[in-house]
């Protein structure tokens, strides 16, 4: 039970540039809250009956699996989840409400429902606006690739790279609490790589 509760154990796939969860979760609130404290948590309670005495900070188990306050038990670690954020644009999951509304009652064990209600507001403009990137860079992508395979390596990597890992950072940091990824690791790199798409395609133009 204690191992399944640490971050480290789902970090050794969450991790890295494509799905960064568990570097997002270190920089978060909860993540330095849980390495400062950590002595403090019961990590062996019973999940059907975990409180916030004994989990006064959450981890993934928290968060995705756990029955905290009486919330089920699930083993389906997106069944509280709103979006595929894994996509290169993200749509809602199916019953994306119902599924947000049960995460939402695993924050309202520590925080007001006003924090929790703008932290999610926040993140579905980040989500809304990396989708936006996201379709810009991929018709520029599609146009250039019409033209043939003079531009073809080049594109198909910056393409990809934007999405799969700059997109998906930004939204993975937007609900996990992580400002930087969303920011650094997410919409800068995002932003750059587009203007090299644009590039290409001015100097395509020009040909």
């Amino acid at each position: 039970m204690a191992l399944a509760r640490e971050p480290t154990t789902c970090g050794q796939c969450h991790m890295g540039p494509d799905h960064s969860q568990i570097e997002i979760y270190n920089e978060s609130k909860h993540g330095v809250l849980f390495a400062a404290h950590r002595g403090e948590y019961d990590l062996k309670a019973p999940p059907k009956t975990l409180t916030v005495r004994d989990m006064p900070v959450p981890t993934c188990a928290t968060c995705h699996m756990s029955g905290l306050e009486g919330a089920g038990v699930t083993h389906d670690v997106s069944s509280r989840l709103s979006y595929y954020l894994f996509a290169p644009v993200s749509e809602k999951r199916p019953g994306g409400d119902d599924k947000r509304a049960s995460m939402q009652l695993i924050c309202f064990n520590c925080h007001a429902p006003s924090r929790v209600l703008d932290v999610y507001a926040a993140a579905d403009k980040v989500v809304e606006d990396t989708n936006a990137k996201v379709k810009e860079a991929m018709a520029i992508h599609d146009r250039l690739a019409a033209k043939g395979p003079a531009f073809g390596k080049e594109i198909d990597f910056l393409a990809f790279d934007l999405w799969h890992y700059y997109g998906r950072t930004a939204k993975h940091g937007a609900f996990m609490g992580g400002p930087d990824f969303v920011q650094w690791h997410g919409n800068y790199e995002i932003l750059r790589t587009l203007n090299r798409l644009k590039e290409l395609e001015a100097a395509g133009a020009k040909q």
